[in-house]
C-alpha cells in the first residue's frame, strides 16, 4: 500500500479500500477537531466527521487533482457543519422556548496533546459566540493550519475575502476576550 499522500489519493481515486482507510486515519482527528469547534457538540461532531468521510468515499471519482484533497475534505466537512447549524437554527426558530446550552468537553477531544487549560476553555467559549463564517476561518487557520489559499478554496471565497473575514473574526474574538483578560490580569496582580 502506498504511504505518500499523493499516491494514497490516486489509489483512493482508483477505488482502493486501504488507501481510503489510510487517509481516514491520517485526517480523522483534524476533521473531528474542526467539526467540534464548529458545532460545539462531541456527538454531532463525530456524526459529521463520519458523514464527511462517507461523502469522500462516495464521491472519490470527483476529486480531480490529488493536491487539492485537503481543501476538498475540509470543504465537505464545512458544508456538513453548516447544514447541521442551519437545521438547528430552523429548529430553534420553531421552538424558541427550547434553549440548549452548548459546551465543549475539551478533556475528551482526540489527540492527547489538545488543550485542557482554563484559558483554552475560555477561548472556546468566546469562539462559540462568533458567527459561523467567522468561526470557521479562525478554526481553519489557527487550529487546522490551512493556508489562506486553502481556506479560500474550502469556503469558496476570494483570497482577499478570507483575509478580511479572518481580520474581522480575530478583532471580534479579541473584543469578546478583553474583559476576561483584564479580570485575569487584575486577579494575577492581586496575588503578588
Amino acid at each position: 500500500m502506498p504511504s505518500d499522500e499523493r499516491e494514497l489519493i490516486e489509489a483512493l481515486q482508483r477505488g482502493e479500500e486501504l488507501a481510503f482507510v489510510a487517509l481516514y486515519n491520517r485526517y480523522k482527528n483534524q476533521v473531528y477537531g474542526f467539526c467540534l469547534k464548529m458545532l460545539l457538540d462531541e456527538e454531532r461532531a463525530a456524526d459529521v466527521m463520519q458523514d464527511t468521510f462517507l461523502r469522500v468515499y462516495e464521491n472519490r471519482d470527483r476529486l480531480m487533482k490529488a493536491g487539492s484533497f485537503r481543501s476538498w475534505l475540509f470543504t465537505i466537512a464545512r458544508n456538513q457543519c453548516l447544514n447541521v447549524i442551519r437545521r438547528e437554527k430552523r429548529q430553534v426558530d420553531l421552538e424558541p422556548e427550547m434553549k440548549r446550552e452548548q459546551s465543549v468537553k475539551v478533556s475528551r477531544m482526540p489527540g492527547a496533546a489538545l488543550e485542557k487549560s482554563e484559558q483554552v476553555e475560555l477561548v472556546n467559549h468566546f469562539l462559540a459566540q462568533l458567527k459561523p463564517d467567522y468561526r470557521e476561518v479562525i478554526i481553519l487557520r489557527e487550529y487546522q493550519n490551512l493556508s489562506y489559499k486553502e481556506i479560500a478554496a474550502v469556503t469558496r471565497s476570494t483570497l482577499s475575502a478570507v483575509k478580511s473575514r479572518l481580520f474581522k473574526a480575530r478583532r471580534k474574538l479579541a473584543k469578546f476576550m478583553k474583559p476576561a483578560m483584564e479580570r485575569e490580569k487584575a486577579r494575577a496582580q492581586g496575588k503578588t
